[in-house]
């Protein structure tokens, strides 16, 4: 008797136990706002999936992945991951460098041949800073559509009309596409394989990821979401010429794979848990790293030490037709990631942030903000005055002005050389206009104004807006003034050299 009452008390414990330690969370809530926005067609479909301590707890299909066709989206429907794919590029190089085929610490000039890379006085980047993103790259993407004649760059044109350093090594943190572009050419030139199949082979086979490709899926029976624009439009087959900056495709289920693997690496013959915490915490010390708020990238990926009491490290992704996200919270051992196809990165971040709540009640995680740290450049008083200098633009020096003035009205003026007439006598014309936008982060200044430049790549039927991205350094500002074409679809950021001196 007493031996039966005691293995009932047990099992009663036990079964109390067990209650205690599988959590059940609640996502009706946000499913029914998912229904709701997916049914006022603002939204195709959207993936998602959460794991914790090394299970996926939730994962759901909403929506269509093929619109016209009535195909509903499921957790195995391949999506494109946009910028997403840089963390799996990045680990692709910590690959190399485990197998002694590159060291991430030499310079690049090592693994490019034959491309150059155009440098003033600065030394060449290394490896480490092309995926830290501090190499001296500028802005860069190059979108072209199946629909259109537009003829886009293969990657090495595009390098060597684009690959220059517009700041020093190490000098701040400029998110370059281009720079991800590079890296998977060296992994193609020092792997000797394409880089599909070294990616298939070292990294999405032995983690299983059998929904997860680049460009193309190399085995039949993948099911692909398509693409769609901001009204619903179906987009056409869409081209990017850096692969190994937004190129990659993903299950949502492989995608949370990949996050687990993240945190807690069980396949020792990839990276173990050391080289994963290195690219989750890497800084080079002497950069300016501007962008978010007390935010990092490290190798492949953004980290923030203390987002209202957590450490983070995520990487999302947004272009045409696509929004991803894949966020981590490693010292609670929980991945979350979202793919919609279509680009809605507000809705994206917000259902992100959803899952992380339910999951962490306590935990609400700031808004994601870009320029978070950036103010009018009226509240630094090194910045105002007049500065003088020049835009090269190809082959060509182009004389221009910016003038930041104390009431905040900033104005910038250079000669327009795309406009000759036999008004002009086929003389370019000063073409003056106020920025839109003028704003400061320590040595960091960014802009926005309405303009173009003479450069054949540009799309003259499209207006242009052009962006500055400089840097201050005593009385020089320098960096890059980026073409970028004011339309419906997204086209091109073509980063060219701009410096001036203060007055």
């Amino acid at each position: 008797m007493k031996t039966k009452i005691t293995l009932l008390l047990s099992l009663f414990l036990y079964q109390n136990l067990m209650c205690q330690i599988v959590q059940t969370y609640d996502f009706s809530t946000l499913e029914q706002e998912i229904k709701s926005t997916i049914s006022s067609q603002n939204i195709p479909s959207v993936v998602v999936a959460v794991s914790k301590d090394d299970k996926i707890i939730y994962k759901q299909a909403f929506g269509y992945s093929d619109v016209e066709n009535k195909v509903k989206a499921k957790t195995s429907t391949s999506y494109q991951l946009a910028s997403v794919s840089k963390p799996f590029t990045a680990t692709g190089i910590m690959l190399l460098h485990k197998k002694k085929e590159i060291h991430i610490d030499s310079s690049v000039i090592h693994y490019i041949h034959p491309l150059k890379l155009k440098k003033s006085n600065h030394n060449y980047p290394k490896v480490i800073d092309i995926l830290n993103h501090t190499s001296g790259l500028g802005t860069y993407f190059e979108l072209t559509y199946s629909d259109e004649p537009f003829y886009g760059e293969d990657f090495i044109s595009a390098f060597n009309r684009y690959g220059s350093l517009f700041q020093p090594p190490g000098t701040i943190c400029e998110y370059s596409n281009l720079g991800y572009g590079l890296l998977d050419y060296i992994i193609e030139k020092q792997s000797g394989e394409s880089f599909s199949d070294f990616m298939n082979k070292e990294l999405f086979t032995p983690l299983n990821l059998k929904h997860t490709f680049i460009d193309k899926p190399y085995k039949k029976n993948i099911e692909i979401a398509k693409k769609y624009g901001f009204k619903l439009n179906l987009l056409p087959e869409i081209n990017n010429n850096t692969r190994g900056a937004g190129n990659f495709y993903s299950s949502i289920e492989d995608l949370i794979s990949f996050g687990m693997y993240n945190l807690k690496p069980q396949n020792k013959t990839i990276l173990n848990s050391k080289d994963i915490n290195f690219m989750h915490s890497y800084i080079n010390k002497n950069t300016l790293y501007h962008y978010y708020n007390s935010t990092y990238y490290g190798l492949g990926w953004y980290f923030k030490r203390n987002d209202n009491g957590y450490k983070i490290v995520w990487h999302e992704g947004g272009m045409m037709g696509v929004s991803s996200m894949l966020k981590l919270i490693p010292e609670e051992n929980i991945a979350i990631a979202v793919i919609i196809n279509t680009s809605n990165q507000e809705f994206c971040r917000d259902i992100t942030s959803k899952l992380g709540n339910i999951i962490l009640p306590n935990y609400n995680a700031e808004a994601i903000n870009e320029i978070a740290d950036y103010k009018s450049y009226t509240t630094d008083k090194s910045y105002l005055g007049k500065w003088e200098g020049i835009i090269k633009v190809e082959d060509l020096d182009i004389p221009c002005k910016l003038e930041l003035n104390t009431n905040g009205k900033a104005t910038m003026e250079y000669l327009d050389m795309t406009y000759k007439s036999y008004f002009t006598k086929n003389n370019p014309i000063p073409h003056k206009t106020e920025l839109l936008m003028g704003i400061v982060n320590d040595n960091s200044f960014i802009g926005m104004l309405p303009g173009n430049l003479p450069s054949a790549r540009i799309q003259k039927e499209f207006s242009q807006f052009l962006s500055l991205k400089l840097y201050k350094n005593k009385d020089t500002l320098s960096g890059t003034i980026v073409a970028l074409a004011a339309a419906e679809r997204e086209y091109y950021a073509y980063p060219f050299a701009i410096k001036l001196k203060k007055q």
